[in-house]
């Protein structure tokens, strides 16, 4: 056989060894790209619709346990059958129900049964009592199961059959020490919920979210959706693992959802097998509901493997013309250019290079290879960076958003000062403040004088104008660390914290400065209002070591006052006014 027979041969086998080395090589390290891509993308994707998915409930949760937990709420849920308390407990409920996303509440008592609800439509503002609930009807079975279970909060998707509704309903207990009272809460609609949280636009990510047992309680396909999880026995669940093919996959995420339990802050990834395709499955635990974000993707689908094989073969076709060569061309042209790929490929891979840090490629068809992978990783690195500055201009937004929902929520909407969700809780820290350090403190309950008048007189308008210098004019008086909250139209109530050894002059001297301060005229746009209060004071602890005690008796004296004469302050029990 001729020497030049022997070479081309030679050259041949080398070629065809080479080739397909070089293939695998550059296909391996194509995939490893992909995987490493997929997996960043899928724990940015997973906080993403973990981000989309507390925004919209946390407000809720927030104000289901501030109904759940009003004073007013459990007196009531304690003596059902006072109509006086039912009737400011109607007007409480219908408050809340204006601050909920739905517009609508529910409000079960405990052992009676009755179920009380109100919706968007105000349908049943003239018969809230909607039915009784039954424990012996399986329908009714949730309210029981949650009472028997003990836990503060549930968050299940159920349909109401009695209302006619199915919806995402938050549930929270009643409780008035270790007595449960009832459950109370809200619901969102699930449809529209589906709509705004899961469904996503982009071809290749399907979001979903499960409970603590697996049970799908939200996704696109309503079919797989396990509704009144609550009532369900142990292995009649619509579960996370019926969407996977092999118990490996089944196993491996069941594994996933125990690891990041134990770590509530961890994103984690899996690989599996679904339909024959390889997927990518994103887990996130969200403690405060104690359910898990699942996000799927479609790993062909978001990048698509063929995408690599036109550069792959750029890739053969040049190592074939420089191995014809056989000589110093061989090292110049290809091995080079393949090292600084390789180099670059590692780069991508472990995630430490820059856009400015990436090959250049020349004329010739490795050149044209390198420039098609640089290419590609500028638009990973680049989709990888704006997905990261929009997470963090969305976490920025969802910050300010919860800020404001949170302030809105304990402050009047008019005045600026404390409603009495916060003054509420405000008395609560200081009396337990005084008890353990054995100090004073002053509730004072004010209401105006001749306030009715002004809004008769001249509009509404100048009422309210006129309540802001009110409220004005007795945080001028009182210091930063006490409260000042309006509790009604004209009515107000003020904590004074940590007074001094003669508690009851001191509140009177402060109560008389508020009097003093608002007996002087008002100028009104242009017009000289007159108008005065009436203050009643109750000291901790002389007159009452609990808020209600307490409360009730800075209220009696203020109504003495009122019968009084009106224009003055009153100390409860004293017979001495001022």
């Amino acid at each position: 056989m001729k020497l030049r027979t022997r070479i081309l041969l030679l050259s041949a086998l080398l070629t065809i060894a080479t080739g397909v080395l070089a293939w695998w090589v550059a296909r391996e390290q194509a995939v490893g790209i992909v995987s490493q891509w997929a997996m960043r993308y899928a724990e940015k994707q997973v906080l993403y619709d973990k981000l989309r998915m507390m925004q919209p409930i946390l407000r809720e949760i927030a104000l289901s346990r501030q109904l759940a937990n009003s004073p007013l709420i459990r007196a009531w849920a304690r003596q059902p059958d006072d109509v006086d308390l039912t009737r400011r407990a109607l007007v409480e409920l219908e408050s809340f129900r204006a601050n909920f996303a739905d517009q609508s509440y529910f409000v079960g008592l405990h052992p009676s049964g009755r179920y009380y609800h109100n919706n968007a439509k105000n349908e049943y503002i003239d018969a809230p009592l909607r039915y009784t609930l039954d424990a012996n009807k399986a329908a009714d079975r949730w309210f029981y199961d949650i009472i028997t279970q003990n836990r503060d909060m549930h968050i299940n998707v159920n349909p109401d059959l009695p209302l006619g509704v199915t919806k995402l309903w938050i549930d929270v207990l009643i409780r008035d020490g270790n007595d449960i009272l009832g459950v109370a809460g809200t619901g969102l609609d699930l449809t529209s919920f589906i709509r705004e949280v899961v469904e996503n636009s982009q071809p290749g990510i399907t979001s979903l979210f499960v409970d603590h047992v697996g049970a799908i309680q939200v996704y696109r396909d309503e079919k797989l959706i396990d509704f009144a999880s609550i009532t369900k026995a142990a292995g009649n669940h619509k579960t996370l693992d019926m969407l996977f093919e092999s118990d490996q996959d089944r196993q491996a995420v069941l594994a996933a959802m125990k690891e990041i339990e134990q770590q509530p802050t961890k994103t984690v990834n899996r690989a599996v097998q679904m339909h024959g395709r390889p997927f990518l499955v994103g887990l996130a635990y969200l403690p405060e509901i104690d359910w898990y974000e699942v996000t799927l993707l479609d790993v062909n689908t978001l990048l698509p493997m063929q995408h690599f094989v036109g550069m792959l073969l750029v890739f053969a076709l040049s190592l074939l013309a420089t191995l014809i060569a056989f000589n110093v061309l061989l090292g110049r042209v290809v091995l080079k250019p393949i090292h600084r790929l390789a180099r670059a490929i590692e780069q991508v891979k472990s995630d430490n290079f820059s856009p400015q840090d990436l090959p250049s490629g020349g004329q010739d068809e490795i050149g044209h290879l390198m420039q098609l992978f640089s290419d590609m990783a500028r638009r990973v690195w680049t989709s990888r960076s704006e997905l990261e500055a929009r997470v963090a201009e969305r976490t920025a937004e969802l910050q300010q958003s919860q800020a404001r929902l949170q302030h809105m929520a304990q402050h009047d909407s008019l005045t600026g000062l404390a409603n009495r969700a916060l003054f509420s809780d405000r008395l609560h820290q200081a009396l337990a403040a005084a008890r353990r350090d054995q100090t004073h403190l002053a509730l004072l309950f004010l209401d105006l004088d001749h306030f009715k008048p002004v809004n008769d007189d001249y509009g509404h308008a100048v009422g309210d104008e006129l309540l802001k210098v009110v409220a004005q004019r007795m945080l001028a008086c009182v210091r930063e660390s006490d409260t000042v909250a309006r509790i009604g139209g004209d009515e107000f109530v003020l904590l004074l914290r940590s007074v001094s050894d003669d508690p009851g002059q001191t509140a009177l001297t402060v109560a008389e400065k508020i009097r003093e301060a608002l007996a002087r005229a008002f100028d009104i746009d242009g017009k000289a209002l007159h108008i005065s209060c009436s203050i009643g004071v109750a000291i901790y602890p002389e007159h009452g070591t609990d808020d209600i005690t307490l409360a009730g008796h800075a209220d009696q004296a203020m109504y003495l006052a009122k019968q009084a004469g009106r224009n003055r302050v009153t100390l409860f029990q004293s017979v001495t006014t001022r």
